[in-house]
């Protein structure tokens, strides 16, 4: 029972589990694109979130510190989430799938422009995308770390059959993608996302 969840079991369910990972991130400011800027810099219309990205010094080069980033992706909208966050009580199913993007990477500028994000967005499935809905900046709480919420809408269905799903997106400078296998996000028998 979610009741009797102890914090450090929230605490993986939220952080390291099937419907919690840690994505893979490229920094296309650091790999010297045309038109990019320092790393770190210039995001797009992106705000720096989280907890300050860790650096290193390149042995190789004079172009100043490489920034190690680090982000998690989480189904906010998957039952077992949806309890933890909210100590047994999840209300009702979400109308979209839902997304949060946390860490060490920069957060949605309400300011910037929906279309670029849109564009760079998707949940994949064996060859097909679910597009963008919309995206916001989630609040920090007592469980979890400010981020950004990805709303995907559940017309396009995924099922098991589907094998795993990727979602992708381009925060700033960061690209961000993360691999779900969905045999692993049964809950009670379910496929919860």
């Amino acid at each position: 029972m979610p009741s009797d969840w102890t914090d450090a079991e929230i605490h993986q369910l939220l952080n390291q589990s099937p419907w919690a990972k840690e994505g893979s991130i490229s920094d296309t400011a650091q790999m010297g694109s045309l038109g990019s800027t320092a790393a770190g810099g210039g995001g797009g219309g992106a705000r720096r979130r989280g907890r300050g990205a860790t650096s290193q010094r390149s042995a190789t080069s004079n172009a100043g510190p490489l920034v190690k980033w680090k982000a998690t992706v989480r189904w906010e909208s998957a039952l077992p989430v949806r309890e933890a966050l909210h100590r047994g009580a999840p209300g009702d199913l979400p109308e979209d799938y839902i997304l949060n993007v946390f860490g060490e990477v920069p957060g949605v500028d309400p300011d910037a422009s929906d279309a670029i994000l849109k564009d760079n967005t998707t949940l994949e499935h064996k060859g097909d995308q679910i597009k963008l809905n919309r995206a916001e900046p989630a609040p920090k709480n007592s469980v979890s770390e400010a981020g950004t919420l990805f709303y995907f809408s559940r017309r396009l269905a995924l099922r098991l059959e589907d094998q795993e799903v990727t979602f992708t997106t381009k925060l700033g400078p960061l690209k961000v993608k993360c691999k779900f296998t969905l045999k692993d996000m049964l809950y009670r028998g379910t496929l919860e996302l």
